[in-house]
């Protein structure tokens, strides 16, 4: 046993070390210690140098609020039951959950309004104990949304650069859309491209978007999709490709076959199935397309891609999110799209 000696006099030394530290820090180590771990697994999917900035920053970031919420917390500690203080309170912390999106579904709605029933019962009672606990739990709870957005922001910021740096020599400006109301014709003479936008669906500019909605090959043109939410399909992305590119159908399945598993390994989707290239006959675009189960909605669905080589040598990059229609390729709308595209 006496080769174990060093390793319990190292444990020894570390267990007084840690002991001689103010319980903040404390808090601070065990945080880091748990952390690291857990953000690792989540994005060890991703190069070694990514997964190294993603979790530097993302532990930069969390700690630096975590330290901010304690001096929050101490405050209110200070001025426990004042009516103002606790009033910024509430208004704040639902402002910031529904800014991370936690509201979006009604479930998260009825979440938040239970726990602040409860947080209001004991402040009214004046159960000072209970009180306490409640305020520590939603600072961490939106400590935590706010970690998980700036990580799953950072990661989309990082997968989009690598695609763009590959696609876009020059940002272009895509936002000079033109909409005929009486025809629906939809319009950019920058490209040049025009399609009729069918009655039940609506145009998002890029200029409109978030980040993670401009994922794919090339740069963001627009999106068609089925309600006044960019995500919601059937929805077409148009992702414009320069002319000085040699753009490869083979390339841009890989490419889009990595996004699927970068949604996948998000826990949005899952059984994702090669279902092979098809030909839209009107138009002769080859493209390639795919199904999978969408957890969110949930639902079995289909996307995939067609490519429209313009005049110039431009290339439009046709990405389609679909839902599946038995005998039907595409749903009649998306093919009412794609029939109009010039």
């Amino acid at each position: 046993m006496n080769f174990l000696a060093p390793y319990i006099n190292y444990f020894g030394k570390f267990t007084k070390k840690f002991d001689s530290l103010s319980f903040l820090n404390k808090i601070l180590l065990c945080y880091i210690a748990i952390s690291i771990p857990f953000l690792y697994f989540h994005e060890k999917h991703l190069p070694f140098f990514a997964v190294s900035l993603l979790i530097s920053t993302t532990l930069i970031v969390s700690i630096s609020t975590f330290l901010i919420s304690i001096q929050i917390i101490k405050f209110i500690f200070k001025n426990e039951f004042n009516i103002f203080y606790e009033f910024g309170f509430v208004i704040l912390s639902v402002w910031l959950i529904k800014l991370f999106g936690f509201l979006d579904n009604q479930a998260g709605v009825i979440f938040l309004f239970f726990v602040m029933v409860i947080f209001l019962f004991f402040r009214f009672i004046r159960l000072k104990l209970y009180y306490q606990i409640l305020l520590i739990g939603i600072f961490i709870f939106i400590n935590g949304l706010l970690t998980f957005k700036y990580l799953q922001y950072s990661e989309i910021f990082l997968f989009n650069k690598s695609l763009e740096s590959k696609y876009q020599n020059e940002a272009k400006d895509f936002t000079n859309w033109k909409f005929d109301e009486k025809t629906r014709i939809l319009s950019n003479e920058d490209i040049p491209l025009t399609l009729k936008l069918p009655t039940e669906f609506v145009f998002h500019n890029p200029q409109d978007l978030e980040i993670k909605e401009k994922t794919g090959t090339g740069q963001v043109a627009g999106i068609l999709s089925s309600s006044a939410d960019p995500n919601r399909y059937p929805l077409i992305r148009l992702f414009y490709v320069e002319p000085l590119i040699n753009i490869e159908p083979s390339a841009i399945k890989e490419e889009v076959f990595n996004i699927l598993n970068f949604e996948k390994t998000k826990g949005n989707i899952e059984e994702i199935k090669l279902l092979g290239e098809h030909i839209f006959e009107e138009k002769k675009w080859t493209g390639t397309f795919w199904t999978f189960y969408d957890i969110i909605r949930p639902r079995y669905s289909k996307t995939g891609f067609y490519v429209y080589t313009l005049k110039d040598g431009s290339s439009i990059v046709i990405s389609i999110m679909e839902n599946l229609v038995e005998g039907k390729y595409h749903e009649a709308t998306i093919e009412e799209i794609l029939s109009s595209i010039e």
